[in-house]
């Protein structure tokens, strides 16, 4: 009898890191692929061969610190900053490396994603409900949009607004703009995907809606503390002492909020509900 019990137990688990070395295998080859494969493929023309992730970290620093960036350029302006000469060194020899496992990994993830999320579902759709998978669909592809999103704004409009403003403030002292390769990457790699979690808010607020948890009237009827904590929290974490930064940190956030009480007064109570 024990045996009979324990034999579903383990098929489960041989699944699960079956599963896992597929998942695991596929990022391998999917963050390979991204050191190996030449840029030339994305710039068009051959001019020597140029692995992908080094075009990637120097398009990424021009990106961020481009004061010509349609956001930034106004601000800049109006500082009479023309240009950033942002130079990055390295602290020993494993910084470099480092920064490229980091993006390697988390672009492999990107392109790895619809493979693992399959994996996922494969794994999860026995244990699913009918009602449970029509919920878990919507919620995965929205879940990766406004990830997406999120990743996005940080990239074009929250990093280079940060990356200006650190910037200025560091030719004020008259100090030259020399940064550890390690801390800018992992800086900006880090900003991306805790903006890209933040954007996913509104899918947390909606589960805890449809579970019966929140309520959409204690969202609605607390609004205002809300924003109020947006600003503050807002203001202490961006550097300048502009309200520029704030402002475009704080108001997506607050788009956000409305999208939660929305998407709450939707579902709210569903998961009770007879089918």
């Amino acid at each position: 009898m024990a045996g009979d019990e324990e034999a579903p137990i383990q098929e489960h688990i041989i699944e699960l890191l079956e599963r896992l070395r597929r998942i695991l295998i596929a990022l391998i080859i999917t963050s390979g692929i991204v050191v190996i494969i030449p840029a030339q493929l994305i710039e068009g023309k051959w001019n020597g061969y140029t692995p992908l992730v080094f075009y990637l970290m120097k398009r990424m620093q021009e990106d961020l610190t481009n004061v010509n960036n349609p956001i930034v350029k106004p601000i800049a302006s109006f500082f009479g900053v023309k240009k950033l000469n942002v130079q990055l060194i390295a602290h020993s020899w494993l910084d470099s490396i480092e920064v490229i496992l980091q993006l390697s990994l988390l672009l492999g993830l990107v392109i790895a994603a619809p493979y693992i999320a399959k994996q996922i579902y494969e794994y999860l759709e026995p244990a699913l409900e009918e009602r449970e998978k029509r919920v878990l669909i919507p919620f995965s592809l929205l879940f990766f949009f406004l990830f997406t999103i999120g990743v996005l704004y940080a990239y074009y409009v929250i990093l280079p607004l940060t990356f200006f403003f650190l910037s200025w403030l560091y030719l004020l002292g008259g100090v030259e703009l020399i940064f550890s390769v390690k801390e800018f990457y992992s800086f900006a790699i880090i900003g991306m995907l805790t903006t890209g979690l933040s954007f996913t808010f509104p899918l947390v607020v909606a589960l805890l809606s449809y579970l019966d948890i929140i309520s959409p009237d204690t969202l609605k009827k607390n609004w205002r503390y809300v924003v109020f904590i947006i600003m503050v929290v807002t203001a202490i974490i961006t550097p300048d002492p502009t309200p520029v930064s704030m402002t475009a940190l704080a108001l997506p956030f607050l788009v956000l909020y409305v999208l939660s009480y929305l998407l709450a007064k939707k579902v709210h109570g569903r998961s009770g509900r007879p089918e």
